[in-house]
């Protein structure tokens, strides 16, 4: 199958909704009610602050709604678990590299695109490495919220490759989501321990696993559409049972 073939171009992005967020740790005066966007921007706020300073595993809603100052009914509104708050980031991080796609480099190949896409993630990550490192660490000591955070984790590589231009819909989406997905939490060890914000490692890495995960993605689609092929043929076959 030809690269064109395997990466299917995707000609529209829904917008997602930007939060504001910073790194302040102070605790915060109670917020009235208001707008729901403030309040799940101070709770994200509030749960990195906290996760960088005393871990992820052990941190409670109730401290993270205090320290960001919203009164607890009010958190379980707009975050009710840190799930939620871990999905809430995502969706920042998604929506700053969203805004900052460069609509000129869609005729560029499609691993070269994606490659983009992802370098920008990580210059939006960048100022959170610490938080991150933290919730990262703590993360499989606890399974239960480790299987919890791969849900954000795979709709923010979807929409990543939404912003490439890639096609995710059907069979050969969704492989090529969790393809990506391999990809990038293997290269993200890498860019965990950079020195230096050029990224010159995490580059360089990222380059060589989508190559090779772009040949990996033309054996896997091959299989796929084989298996689904067949199960058609058997779903035929019994659709025929009744008939005469």
């Amino acid at each position: 199958m030809s690269q064109a073939g395997l990466w299917n171009l995707k000609a529209s992005s829904p917008m997602v909704v930007l939060m504001n967020a910073s790194s302040d740790t102070k605790p915060r005066t109670k917020l009235k009610k208001g707008s729901k966007a403030r309040q799940r921007a101070r709770m994200v706020e509030a749960a990195l602050a906290l996760a960088q300073s005393n871990g992820w595993r052990d941190l409670s809603m109730a401290e993270i709604a205090a320290a960001a100052g919203v009164p607890l009914v009010e958190a379980l509104k707009v975050t009710p678990s840190k799930t939620a708050i871990i999905r809430a980031f995502s969706q920042h991080i998604d929506a700053q590299v969203l805004n900052e796609i460069d609509d000129e480099a869609s005729d560029e190949p499609a691993r070269d695109r994606l490659f983009d896409v992802l370098m920008s993630r990580y210059d939006a990550l960048w100022p959170h490495r610490p938080a991150l490192r933290a919730i990262l660490r703590d993360l499989p000591g606890d399974p239960g919220a480790l299987l919890s955070a791969m849900s954000p984790a795979l709709e923010s590589v979807q929409w990543m490759l939404e912003a490439a231009d890639l096609d995710t819909s059907g069979v050969r989406g969704a492989l090529r989501v969790r393809a990506v997905a391999v990809v990038y939490a293997a290269n993200l060890r890498v860019w965990l321990n950079e020195e230096s914000q050029d990224m010159t490692k995490t580059m360089a890495d990222l380059d060589r696993r989508l190559r090779r995960g772009e040949a990996l993605m033309e054996q896997a689609t091959g299989i796929s559409e084989n298996v689904s092929g067949l199960l058609r043929s058997s779903f035929e076959a019994l659709a025929g049972l009744g008939q005469r």
